[in-house]
């Protein structure tokens, strides 16, 4: 099994190693992207850095960023420079959600399968190659 990288990621309550975990939320197919640490020689999940606001305007490396210790989060991007935070903001009843532009490529030194899943789900689909067949018209 290969060995994960982890990021630091500094809050109030202490310091963390983390890893990233890219994937798309189910309705929209919007980015995921989650925080896992290891415990007791497992890796569980410690927290979603992004949610999932289908009904806002995002681009496809975009997403909005969890409020849960959310100055520790935008700081955790920054640091690691995972992506740029971006001026707009999304609503979901009276709460405010930052925007993020992410680095796709940055994190996917992070979860390779987890982006090229992610991606190969937001391809352009392919061109039926199949020759129109001539029905009798000249050309």
């Amino acid at each position: 099994m290969e060995e994960q990288k982890t990021l630091g990621y500094d809050w109030e309550f202490g310091h963390e190693e983390l890893m990233l975990e890219v994937g798309a939320y189910t309705y929209g197919d919007r980015l995921y992207i989650g925080l896992c640490h290891m415990e007791e020689g497992r890796k569980e999940s410690f927290a979603d850095l992004t949610i999932n606001l289908p009904y806002s305007p995002a681009e496809q490396n975009e997403a909005y960023i969890d409020t849960f210790a959310e100055k520790s989060k935008l700081n955790f991007i920054r640091k690691h420079k995972l992506g740029k935070v971006l001026p707009e903001t999304g609503y979901s009843g009276y709460a405010r959600y930052r925007k993020v532009a992410f680095d796709l490529d940055r994190l996917a030194s992070f979860d390779q399968k987890g982006v090229e899943k992610y991606r190969k789900l937001h391809e352009p689909p392919k061109e039926n190659k199949q020759k129109k067949r001539n029905r009798g018209e000249v050309r």
